[in-house]
């Protein structure tokens, strides 16, 4: 076995593990076994089963989906491969720093290892998914497919901004403190820390960047647009679980716009991910009769 094969025989084998432990993590949870019972108010759980809804069948079976195609060496697995590696080191940190140890009863830092392990396998296999994708010439969309990705990204960067600018501002000037604040700030917090430094960036600079026809925006495109699904599906699902359980924040409006958004999403990914699929061999062929050339 050369030493390529076998690199992408890891890299396979550790998506599949990460797939697996994102699973286990699903499994454990209060979705249905409630051996991990998470230190946040009762409202924030009922937030996770919806999120772990998507963890479980969508972002696990992704990641097995891509280590089983990156250990047969398709030119598929790294774009697939990044969606679910983006989410789940989102996922880890949200579930590690968002409780609050030392005022809600529960046993989730016993799982420490298991998110560990989520976080180390996350990081490589989208450190391994990038670098593979920009050793590649992948296909440039078409006219109408980059204006309508730019304009969702540039979209949703905007819209996710102002919102979390305002929530940020009402707890920061003390004028609009709300209930789901005051239940758990930990969870508040990390998640307007990791959407404003990372998400928001990254949506409105690949936005921006595909109007520029900047190569690394067309290769982060594959990541943000599959990750931004698996968020906008967490949050569709939290908001379903909290209308079943007649939580007093739930909204059925907010579910029915992440609902759209959500599939309006997979549905945008589900055309780049067509287009690399049908397109990468011709491009791959064209570049190798531009060098014998």
């Amino acid at each position: 076995m050369g030493k390529g094969m076998k690199s992408e025989r890891m890299w396979g084998l550790g998506l599949i593990l990460l797939g697996t432990c994102v699973a286990a993590s699903s499994l454990l949870g209060p979705l249905v076994l409630e051996v991990i019972r998470f230190r946040v108010s009762a409202s924030a759980e009922t937030q996770l089963v919806g999120g772990e809804i998507v963890s479980l069948l969508i972002v696990a079976p992704m990641a097995i989906a891509a280590g089983l195609l990156a250990i047969r060496g398709h030119d598929l697995a790294p774009p697939l491969a990044l969606a679910p590696s983006l989410y789940a080191l989102y996922l880890a940190f949200s579930l590690v720093l968002g409780v609050d140890y030392a005022r809600y009863p529960g046993n989730n830092e016993r799982f420490f290892p298991l998110y560990w392990a989520i976080t180390v396998l996350a990081a490589y296999s989208t450190l391994a998914a990038w670098a593979k994708l920009s050793r590649r010439e992948i296909p440039e969309p078409g006219t109408r497919l980059r204006w309508t990705t730019s304009g969702v990204l540039i979209l949703l960067g905007v819209l996710l901004g102002l919102t979390w600018s305002k929530s940020i501002w009402d707890v920061l000037s003390g004028s609009n403190i709300s209930q789901e604040y005051l239940g758990d700030p930990n969870t508040y917090w990390v998640i307007r820390l990791l959407d404003t430094a990372f998400v928001i960036p990254a949506a409105l600079a690949a936005g921006m960047g595909l109007l520029m026809r900047r190569r690394s925006a067309t290769r982060a495109v594959y990541g943000l647009l599959g990750f931004l699904m698996c968020e906008a599906g967490a949050v569709a699902g939290m908001a379903a679980a909290m209308a079943i359980r007649r939580d007093p924040f739930a909204s059925v409006p907010f579910l029915v716009i992440t609902a759209i958004g959500t599939v309006a999403l997979a549905v945008l990914a589900a055309c780049w991910l067509l287009l690399y699929a049908t397109h990468t061999r011709d491009v791959a062929d064209a570049a190798v009769i531009r060098q014998a050339a």
